[in-house]
């Protein structure tokens, strides 16, 4: 018994539990309200300096006037935008802010008035004029998302005289331009591809016999790898495919293939298959290239094949050790959690 009177001296009453309660809560409020950009709150609590907070890091950033890149999605009336990344000496950069940090990109590079440079096949086209941003002043929102954190969106006016859509691709400052180099003939291409078909497509699972079910579209690309160009090729099977086919084991329905010229003649340097279902990796569309590292290299871009289902969905490659390789990835949520 007397266990027991002294066991129950010492548990805490209710009263007491409610307040260790608010005292918790208190805190993690505190910590949620740091985690938005009120440092001072952290500093306060726990007595010390936490360093820069996200809104201290996002000034710095923008105070350096970086260059960013932005996805262009053209209509016949202009084309919408969006900054999805910073480019330069250190290459493509993913552009991560605080909705302050958003919103003042917004201000500084996507109001009305203000200007991008277009590209296309590398190379400075035009200028693209801003015609309202995001939180244009006077008017609504552009558009609505419910999210905590909108990468921006804006709208531009794009004149063309050769009733050309907009590229896909603009910065706020002006890329390098890329060397000018000899172009491959037909035969050349000819004598590179010639055993694409025998030797390249099936180790991806296309037998020779299956080729002629796929349309084929042949880039070349002037990156200058080995003082050649580099040689793209898409095959696409567009025939419709049951909801129920299995990925695992079935024929692939794009083989996308990148060639460079290696001591023996083209070699592959990069090779993507895809059955293109559900539950596979997406078929994907080759965009456009651009020098976003400043190395006189351009990289590659790609977006999805279906367009409708993420837009801005954006892949590039970069040719390191001998190959072509995955530096970037956007996957078109301007939704920042």
């Amino acid at each position: 018994m007397r266990r027991i009177e002294l066991l129950s001296v010492y548990k805490p009453s209710v009263a007491n539990r409610r307040r260790r309660g608010l005292v918790v809560l208190g805190l993690a409020m505190a910590l949620t309200s740091a985690c938005n950009g009120d440092g001072d709150t952290v500093k306060k609590l726990l007595g010390r300096d936490t360093g820069p907070t996200r809104w201290e890091r996002d000034s710095m950033l923008l105070a350096s006037e970086p260059e960013l890149l932005f996805r262009v999605m053209a209509d016949p009336g202009g084309a919408y935008v969006v900054p999805i990344a910073t480019v330069g000496t250190e290459g493509i950069q993913p552009l991560r802010l605080s909705a302050r940090g958003w919103r003042r990109v917004d201000a500084e590079y996507m109001h009305a008035g203000n200007t991008l440079t277009l590209y296309r096949v590398g190379q400075t086209e035009r200028a693209m004029r801003m015609f309202r941003g995001m939180w244009q002043p006077g008017a609504g929102p552009l558009d609505s998302l419910n999210c905590p954190v909108v990468i921006p969106m804006a709208r531009a006016i794009v004149p063309s005289g050769d009733g050309r859509l907009a590229p896909p691709l603009a910065t706020s400052g002006a890329r390098p331009p890329l060397p000018t180099r000899p172009r491959l003939d037909a035969a050349e291409i000819n004598r590179a591809l010639a055993n694409v078909g025998t030797l390249v497509a099936p180790t991806s699972g296309i037998a020779p016999a299956d080729l002629p079910r796929y349309t084929r579209d042949i880039h070349q690309i002037p990156t200058g790898i080995n003082g050649s160009s580099t040689i793209l090729i898409e095959y696409n099977d567009r025939s419709p495919l049951p909801d129920s086919l299995k990925a695992y084991g079935e024929r692939p329905r794009q083989l996308i293939v990148m060639m460079d010229k290696g001591t023996y003649g083209y070699r592959p340097t990069l090779q993507l298959a895809t059955v293109g279902n559900r539950g596979a990796p997406p078929k994907l569309e080759y965009l456009d290239y651009l020098d976003v590292d400043n190395d006189g290299v351009p990289e590659l871009f790609f977006g999805l094949q279906q367009r409708e289902l993420a837009p801005l969905f954006t892949i590039v490659y970069r040719y390191e050790n001998d190959a072509w390789r995955e530096v970037f990835r956007f996957t078109g949520n301007r939704c920042d959690f």
